[in-house]
């Protein structure tokens, strides 16, 4: 028998009165639910399902069914905003990931100290001032690789990074020379980030530069080891992007010529030849080596920043000229008040006197610093640093100052040396055939330690960039928001908040470095 849902109905008065009580506060809840406004479900929901039970079972009352759709609507409906929430996270991961990502690389390499290559950079000036460089040098059978970070534009770091390793392979010691291979033939390439497949109209000019230091350098008696050939090699690169700027016999400027000239380049050049590293450095980028050493990993610096901080550099600039200028060399923590690295290729405002700037420069708009009264203040000579590889020597990294403004050396190393325990557990193990039983059960723990470090990144570099942006610590989720507040600024705004960044790994073969190391005269220079 159906009953009206009136005050005369024979529903019990407890019923009647609850209904009326709550009548108007559910059609407020209603309003509030259709207009997205914020109610306290919490302290309604359990009245509102007593109510809505009895009356669906007693009046069913229209009211209290479209409540209850709209209830069961709108808990749905939080349902699907959480899943969207979730698949716009994923996304955002996603196009974060993409975007570090997008200048990485990697390479492989045989039968030599270098098992793999891993590179990463990230732009923050537009267009990007860092370069970077690999090849091998066939005559002698060293590999070279360095980072070029520019400065006061691009012109210079893209002008180097594409001819520096060509100087490098004519400063070959004599018992290295190959016959019958061609001076310009005596580099293969590996990657570069600028084209360094050079125009045909300064190309001649190029293969002659070269082939005069070749000339040059192979009638110096001086000139008979690695470090003073690589120091030869840098000044004589520094003399030509100087000389290029200079007005012909009719007094023309080459305009390309004299942006490479004026704008700068600091450089990091690792030259490996067997288990013998050198490591070329003018500026503020950096090297660091990682060793293994009792069962942790240790870093050691390859190179020294030529700035303020470094009191050997300070002394140097200031005993190179008169005591009267020792108040105007330095100032603010830059020579000549302007620039930060104390040694650069190009920055002809430091070199040249100011008759020749007057010519060259100011037709350009660039205009001689202040308190230019002994130069040359800049030198583009290379501090060079020698280290002999063993098998724990595992990696070396080679960085412009955008990463190391983020993180310290050790904790480069320690980056890196997690990353490396965390890929080996990314695809199966496969021991070698002949693998002893003891050599499995070492790798296995390897493996299993590395399962929880088991990385994002399988490029090592981009690992570390990741790391420097986002954090060490804080979890996974807040790595990615630091990251993305970070990536989001376009290049060029995003310069006021760091600088570009360019790393570069250098992982060793410890088989090979383990062999070697067998016998000296194979490891001999």
């Amino acid at each position: 028998m159906e009953e009206k849902c009136n005050g005369k109905s024979e529903v019990s008065s407890e019923i009647f009165h609850l209904n009326k009580a709550a009548s108007n506060q559910f059609k407020d809840t209603t309003t509030n639910l259709m207009n997205n406004s914020p109610v306290k479900l919490g302290e309604w929901r359990p009245k509102i399902c007593q109510i809505l039970s009895i009356n669906a079972a007693i009046c069913g009352s229209i009211l209290f069914q479209r409540f209850a759709f709209k209830l069961n609507l709108f808990n749905i409906g939080k349902r699907f905003l959480h899943i969207d929430q979730s698949r716009l996270l994923i996304r955002q991961k996603t196009s974060t990931d993409a975007q570090l990502r997008a200048h990485e690389r990697s390479v492989v390499l045989t039968d030599c100290a270098i098992s793999k290559i891993d590179v990463s950079q990230l732009a923050a000036n537009r267009p990007i001032e860092d370069y970077h460089s690999a090849a091998k040098c066939l005559s002698s059978n060293a590999h070279l690789i360095g980072v070029f970070d520019g400065h006061g534009g691009a012109s210079c770091s893209r002008h180097v990074s594409a001819r520096l390793f060509d100087y490098l392979c004519a400063s070959v010691l004599e018992k290295h020379i190959v016959e019958n291979l061609p001076l310009m033939e005596r580099l293969q390439w590996l990657f570069s980030s600028g084209d360094h497949r050079l125009p045909s109209f300064v190309k001649d000019e190029h293969i002659r530069n070269v082939q005069n230091f070749f000339d040059r350098f192979k009638n110096d008696p001086d000139l008979k080891s690695v470090r003073k050939a690589i120091q030869a090699a840098f000044i004589a690169m520094d003399d030509d992007i100087s000389q290029g700027a200079m007005p012909d016999n009719v007094g023309r400027v080459d305009r390309i010529a004299a942006n490479v000239a004026a704008s700068g380049s600091c450089a990091t050049v690792a030259h490996l030849r067997k288990c013998h590293l050198h490591v070329a450095n003018i500026g503020d980028s950096a090297a660091v080596l990682g060793i293994s050493q009792n069962h942790s990993m240790t870093s050691r610096q390859l190179s020294r920043p030529h700035c303020v901080e470094n009191d050997d550099e300070v002394q140097r600039i200031r005993h190179a000229h008169p005591i009267s200028e020792s108040g105007t060399i330095l100032r603010g923590s830059r020579l000549l008040g302007e620039l930060y690295p104390l040694r650069a290729f190009g920055d002809v405002r430091y070199k040249w006197t100011e008759d020749l700037q007057r010519v060259v420069l100011e037709p350009l708009g660039v205009l001689p610093p202040q308190g230019l009264h002994t130069p040359p203040y800049l030198t583009a000579m290379p501090e060079v640093f020698y280290h002999k590889l063993t098998s724990n020597d595992k990696f070396l990294v080679i960085a412009t100052d955008g990463l190391w403004e983020w993180l310290e050396p050790d904790s480069v190393v320690r980056l890196i040396h997690d990353h490396t325990l965390g890929t080996q557990t990314l695809s199966l193990y496969q021991p070698e055939q002949g693998t002893s039983l003891l050599d499995v059960c070492k790798d296995l723990e390897r493996r299993k330690q590395g399962e929880s470090k088991k990385p994002l990144d399988e490029n090592s570099a981009t690992h570390v960039i990741r790391n420097a942006l986002g954090g060490v610590s804080g979890g996974t989720e807040l790595q990615y928001e630091r990251l993305k507040e970070s990536l989001q600024l376009p290049p060029g705004m995003a310069r006021h908040y760091r600088d570009d960044i360019t790393v570069i790994v250098i992982h060793f073969s410890e088989s090979y470095l383990s062999s070697i190391a067998e016998s000296e005269d194979h490891c001999g220079f």
